[in-house]
């Protein structure tokens, strides 16, 4: 990729994207740090709103100084008009990719993301800022397992108008709070109702509303059921699910007043105690469409968090029981002309019973019909265990149905909880709050386990003696060298560069190149500045220059039509013109011929025809008056010596085609041999008719030419 962003932040690869823009693994080349580039689609550039929302989300998350929540590096705007904000880069994936990896987290895990979460919007919400947008899907994870809440994109102050585009109320459906999908004004209650809806998933793996549409989801907000996480599950803790369904209260005034109130809460249930501001019987009902609600039945008694199981199930059905009156009641309610209903008496007071000293089963067993005896500590100590220790109130009187608040004798054994998998930070305050003392080894790993939790000793689920030592071991991820740059180079260059480098030369694989020189590297993978483990293996691509092409054949078509062929495998050509018998302008060959490889774009001449000559007629000559013959022979033996006399000026027809050996012939004598075969030899007395001449091989005429005799020899037939 190394795509470079306003000459500083160069992309390595992509992390994920959203409605509005995407984000990057990219190296900040001027401080030498990763970090996470987001980076506004081009199709937004000119939008102003879309504009203004992006600059937003840098200025107010570039505000908020907090653990828990990303910290931004820069923003700014290239050279091309690309908007971007650089800021911290987190390896552990979003909360979502946990949750849909893993399903369901621990209730405990959940209440200790849920207060990381708090914590960040309590640092916001001080700085008048409504995140708005709360989900899964922006809440990073650390390598050490803690969380930390992004993206900013559609934040606001509190005091500011609803920010909204014709039509859309923003936020994603599954998230957001009845008042955002009404668009009314939104406050830290909204973010609290969104954090609701997160902590509901992460208990239960599912959505508190669903539907097919985002209108249906947004109305199921307004006016929906809620059924508890408990119902789903019903191991969840009581506290846990009272907290969860506060938050997704329909009315912000029954959800927590105050960010600090939900982390005391959530601090409490991570401690193992009952939250003390949320009970299970908080309104989930539908938002009231105006100012009368209806009466509600008295609520249930909270449930004591190490409750025997055989309470579980009629506690469920009387939740369930209690589901159906709801409707019943509204159903009544209108059909007595909407008249208010009278409230039921308060329930009487009564004599607190004295505890301390008693096992909590049997004061249970004893009491249990008139107070609700909930144990809010364990402790160690030489009594018995289930010994109550203390007990609120101590003593005086009580509404019937009330609390009484007990600290107990707890066990000297407890279970180990199982932290394998989980962040280092989260495995320890596991660990602690189930009073084991921690020992933490760390371990080279894979870049899946770094920062988390490889092994444990003891094992989840042992029982050990609690205050003893449990040693986990933490990934540190593995020791990676950086991949150098190697195209560009041999592969016998690239092995040693590699070999440097702590690296192999894998697969080397060739392919043509117009632009990269024969036997050059013109990839590699993986790329340069990517990191890799020792040992590991980079592949290239070796190149083989360019491609050839095949001569084709081009003979017997026009001149035109040859150039056209070359030009179709990307060759050129350079017509000229040649002698030739085939019609004009028929293409002949080319140079080199058909079958040969070239380089494309090379110029081959291209002969052509330029047609048979054109027949002449000779005009006969007027005929001289020849000497005798005698003389004619004596001038021609004596005067002209036979060897000096050049071959090819003596006239073919005069020289008998039978002492020529005839394949070397000319095509012409050939024909002419051919025409006289059948024809009487008159020439038997050859030019010999007179003397031979003295000395010379003279031409015979009786056997034709004569010069196969000896010098001295007369020629055969011929008189002396």
């Amino acid at each position: 990729m190394q795509q470079l962003v306003d000459n500083r932040y160069r992309l390595r690869q992509p992390l994920g994207s959203g409605g509005m823009a995407e984000v990057f693994l990219a190296h900040d080349d001027v401080l030498d740090r990763d970090v996470a580039l987001k980076v506004m689609s081009g199709r937004y550039a000119g939008d102003d709103e879309f504009v203004e929302r992006f600059r937003r989300e840098a200025q107010s998350a570039a505000a908020l100084s907090h653990p828990n929540i990303v910290s931004i590096f820069d923003r700014g705007v290239s050279d091309d008009g690309t908007y971007y904000i650089a800021m911290e880069y987190l390896s552990g994936g979003t909360l979502k990719d946990r949750i849909l990896k893993r399903g369901a987290l621990s209730p405990r895990t959940a209440a200790a993301v849920a207060l990381q979460i708090a914590e960040a919007l309590r640092a916001a919400h001080e700085r008048d800022v409504i995140h708005r947008d709360i989900k899964p899907h922006n809440i990073l994870i650390t390598g050490s397992g803690d969380v930390k809440v992004t993206d900013f994109g559609i934040a606001r102050a509190a005091s500011s108008s609803t920010m909204t585009r014709t039509g859309h109320i923003l936020g994603t459906a599954h998230y957001i709070s009845p008042e955002q999908a009404m668009g009314e004004p939104v406050g830290p209650a909204s973010d609290l109702y969104s954090l609701g809806v997160v902590l509901y998933e992460m208990l239960t793996g599912e959505m508190p509303f669903d539907a097919d549409t985002p209108l249906g989801i947004a109305m199921k907000h307004v006016n929906g059921h809620l059924v508890p996480p408990q119902v789903l599950d019903p191991e969840i803790p009581d506290g846990i699910n009272a907290v969860t369904v506060r938050l997704l209260a329909k009315n912000p005034e029954d959800r927590y007043a105050s960010d600090a109130e939900l982390i005391e809460d959530l601090e409490r249930v991570v401690a193992g105690l009952d939250p003390s501001g949320a009970t299970i019987e908080m309104a989930t009902g539908v938002l009231p469409a105006a100012t009368t609600r209806i009466a509600t039945p008295p609520p249930p008694r909270s449930v004591r968090p190490n409750k025997r199981k055989r309470r579980a199930a009629p506690l469920i059905l009387a939740f369930l029981g209690l589901l159906l009156l709801v409707p019943l009641a509204w159903a009544g309610y209108n059909f007595l002309g909407n008249q208010p209903t009278e409230e039921a008496p308060p329930p009487a007071m009564i004599s607190v019973p004295g505890l301390v000293g008693m096992d909590v089963d049997a004061a249970e067993d004893e009491f249990g019909d008139d107070f609700e005896i909930e144990t809010t500590a364990e402790v160690e100590d030489e009594e018995p265990v289930g010994t109550i220790l203390s007990q609120d109130p101590e003593s005086g009187e009580a509404r019937e149905g009330s609390t009484i608040s007990v600290e107990v004798v707890g066990t000297q054994v407890a279970d180990v909880p199982g932290v394998v998998g989980d962040g280092r930070a989260a495995a320890e305050g596991a660990l602690r709050d189930a009073g084991f003392e921690v020992s933490t080894e760390e371990r080279e790993s894979s870049f899946e386990q770094e920062g988390r939790v490889m092994q444990q000793d003891p094992e989840g689920g042992e029982s050990i003696e609690r205050g003893s030592e449990v040693t986990i071991t933490v990934g540190t991820g593995p020791d990676t060298v950086p991949v150098p740059d190697v195209t560009g180079v041999s592969a016998a260059q690239a092995g040693r560069i590699l070999e440097e480098s702590g690296l192999v030369l894998g697969n080397v694989v060739e392919d043509y190149s117009a632009s990269v020189p024969v036997d050059s590297i013109i990839s590699q993978d993986p790329g340069e500045g990517e990191s890799l483990e020792p040992g590991e293996a980079v592949a290239v691509t070796v190149s083989l220059g360019v491609e050839q092409v095949e001569v084709p054949e081009v003979y017997g078509v026009s001149v035109e039509e040859a150039q056209a062929i070359l030009s179709g495998v990307g060759i050129n050509s350079n017509p000229i013109e040649v002698p030739g018998d085939e019609a004009a302008g028929t293409a002949l060959s080319t140079e080199p011929g058909v079958g040969a490889l070239v380089d494309p774009g090379s110029t081959l001449p291209l002969y052509y025809s330029a047609g048979p000559p054109e027949p002449t007629i000779a005009s006969p000559e007027p005929e001289a008056s020849a000497p005798p013959e005698e003389e004619q022979d004596e001038a021609s033996q004596e005067n002209i010596p036979q060897e000096n006399i050049p071959q090819e000026n003596i006239p073919q027809e005069n020289i008998p085609q039978e002492n020529i050996p005839q394949e070397n012939a000319p095509p012409s004598v050939q024909e002419n041999v051919r025409e006289n075969e059948n024809v009487p030899d008159n020439s038997g007395r050859g030019n010999g008719g007179g003397r031979g001449n003295r000395g010379s091989g003279g031409n015979g005429g009786g056997g034709g030419n004569g010069g196969a005799g000896r010098s001295d020899d007369n020629g055969g037939g011929g008189n002396d």
